[in-house]
Formats: C-alpha cells, sequence, structure tokens
C-alpha cells in the first residue's frame, strides 16, 4: 500500500520501546479510535494504525501488506474456504442495520418484499457482504428469493466470486443504482450503501419499509442477530509466526469497545445527535448493553452460523465450514 492509498497513519515509527510492533490496518469508527490515537492500548505490543476507506476492506485483500486487517466477511469466508492463507480473529469491527438499505421510488406502492418478485432490482454489484445478508433474509422472512428477481449491477464480479447459475444479472455500466431507480429501469435497489440521492433528501426515493427501524428491531428479537459484515484477520504465515498477537488484539478491541460506550453512557453529551439521551437509551433497551460484542460467544455463533449457510446457499462456498475452522485455533475459547 503507497502512501496515497492511506488516508491516515499514526505512529508510523516505532515508539521507545523494546516491545514488538504490529502494524494494523482499520477504517476509522468511534469504536476503534481509542486504538488508533492511543487510549487504548493492546497488553503486549506496540500498535500502528493505517486507517483506509472502509470500502478497500472489501475490495483487495489488504491484509497482505499488514500484520492485521479489516476484512469484509463474505470476501474472507469465501477465501478461506477456498484455500487462501488467511484466517480470522474473532473481532467484528463493522455491523449493519441492512434492512434499511432496500430502497424504491416515492410513488411505487411496494411496502413488503413479497411484493418484489419478478421485479428489477439495482446494486452496484452483486456479491457484497450487505447484499448476501439481505438475500438471505429476505428469502427466510419475506418469501423472496434471489433467483424470483432480475438483477441489475454496475461492475464485473470480483474476490473471485462467480454468480450462480439461475441469477439474472445484467451489468450496466456508467449508471448508478440511484438513477435507475429514477428514470424508471429498475423498481428497487439495495446494497452497502444508501444512494448519494437518498443522502441528499431526493424526495422521490424512499426507503421499501415504511418504518425500516421497527422492522429491524423486531428482527433482531426474533433472531438475535445484528448482522456482521466486516471482521478482522492475519495471514497464515503471520499467525505461526506471531500467534501471541491474537488474544491480545481481541482484548484491545474490547477495551476500545468498552471505552466509547462508557464515554457515550456516562453522559450523552459526547454524542453529537440533538435527541442522543433518548437514543442512547433506546438502543441499550432493544439491543442489550453491548451489542458490538467480540469473541465466539453464543450470539457470535448464531450470527456466523447464519452467515456461513446463506454463503453456501448463495454460491459464495461449495460446502459449509464449522465455525471453529473460520478463525485462528488459539480465540476459539475468547
Amino acid at each position: 500500500m503507497t502512501p496515497d492509498d492511506i488516508k491516515t497513519m499514526r505512529s508510523a515509527e516505532a515508539p521507545a520501546s523494546t516491545r514488538p510492533l504490529v502494524r494494523l490496518a482499520m477504517a476509522e469508527y468511534d469504536r476503534t479510535r481509542p486504538l488508533i490515537d492511543g487510549r487504548v492500548k493492546p497488553a503486549e505490543f506496540d500498535l500502528t494504525v493505517a486507517n483506509p476507506e472502509i470500502g478497500e476492506f472489501c475490495r483487495r485483500p489488504v491484509y497482505e501488506e499488514f500484520d492485521v486487517a479489516e476484512m469484509s466477511l463474505s470476501m474472507y469466508v469465501a477465501a478461506r474456504v477456498r484455500g487462501e492463507k488467511v484466517i480470522a480473529l474473532p473481532i467484528f469491527p463493522l455491523r449493519m442495520a441492512v434492512l434499511g438499505y432496500i430502497f424504491c421510488r416515492a410513488d411505487a406502492p411496494y411496502r413488503h418484499p413479497s411484493e418484489l418478485i419478478g421485479k428489477r432490482v439495482a446494486s452496484i454489484g452483486y456479491r457484497y457482504t450487505v447484499n448476501l445478508w439481505l438475500r438471505g433474509m429476505l428469502k427466510d422472512h419475506y418469501g423472496l428469493a434471489p433467483e424470483q428477481l432480475k438483477w441489475v449491477t454496475g461492475e464485473r464480479e470480483g474476490a473471485g466470486y462467480v454468480v450462480p447459475p439461475g441469477i439474472d444479472v445484467t451489468i450496466v455500466r456508467g449508471r448508478s443504482p440511484g438513477e435507475l431507480l429514477l428514470s424508471g429501469e429498475v423498481d428497487f435497489i439495495l446494497g452497502p450503501e444508501a444512494p448519494d440521492e437518498f443522502h441528499n433528501g431526493d424526495p422521490r426515493i424512499r426507503r421499501l419499509f415504511p418504518d425500516a427501524q421497527a422492522e429491524t428491531r423486531s428482527y433482531f428479537q426474533k433472531t438475535g442477530i445484528l448482522p456482521i459484515t466486516h471482521t478482522v484477520v492475519m495471514g497464515e504465515a503471520t499467525y505461526r509466526q506471531k500467534p501471541w498477537i491474537t488474544a491480545p488484539m481481541v482484548e484491545a478491541f474490547r477495551a476500545a469497545q468498552r471505552s466509547i460506550d462508557t464515554l457515550y453512557h456516562a453522559n450523552p453529551k459526547h454524542v453529537s445527535f440533538a435527541d442522543g439521551v433518548f437514543f442512547l437509551e433506546e438502543q441499550r433497551r432493544v439491543y442489550g448493553k453491548e451489542p458490538y460484542e467480540h469473541g465466539l460467544g453464543p450470539k457470535n455463533r448464531n450470527v456466523i452460523d447464519t452467515f456461513v449457510r446463506y454463503a453456501h446457499q448463495q454460491g459464495y462456498i461449495d460446502r459449509r465450514p464449522a465455525v471453529e475452522e473460520l478463525f485462528a485455533e488459539n480465540t476459539l475459547g475468547l
């Protein structure tokens, strides 16, 4: 990775210390900022942190250039199962309320995914982790299977992924999903990002679900799943050479999360939301005290098991590995 590929790089040189130095590539989230700015330090080593843009971890194997790196969960699981030399740690820096990432025109009659059978859907690409989650959830809980749609994407699939037989995909270059939706060329869109038009307040676009937040909460209450979309990985060679990285790294991410949670809940004035005090109380009531849980406890195993099942059904992997196969052996009890 060249300097131009990295937005920020802090502590580029090792501190005056005899402790080992570990290089981490991680997007800047509030929950990782304590690691970036040094408020939280791993117990056994010093850390330098590079902050590529979030999408970098979905497009290429950033981990090859660092000791430890963030990685798209779908990209990782597919790479691991086909034998690439990479192994995950049970760290989950990104989870998403994916049911809020389905959009249609404001004048469309649709209110439920089952009304979209036979329709045209646009996305930047087919393979992305959010799309994997949404296809699985829509099939399991809403009666809409991916083969019942006509897909329009803007790029050929990467990361070794091949769209499975029976899926109708047309590539339309140079047009964003939002443009295709507003022109009437597709009926709805989904994907890892809301369309720019929606971000900019265009009244012609709305979310599919009339109350996507309530739908997300209902799904969580039924399943216990807040979808994980990214994990943290090491190259196998690095893991073999430096197995002592794993447990302190997991604990460092836990400590960073505790740090930011404590900051927010101790005084909601730290949060830049006008109604932050109510928002934080409501989030804790609905999702519990630790929705961003790391480790392989029962809740996370349920999420990973479900994700692996969806990945197998959708052609990302040719078999369903056990959770233990996906994570470093010395982290399985963490």
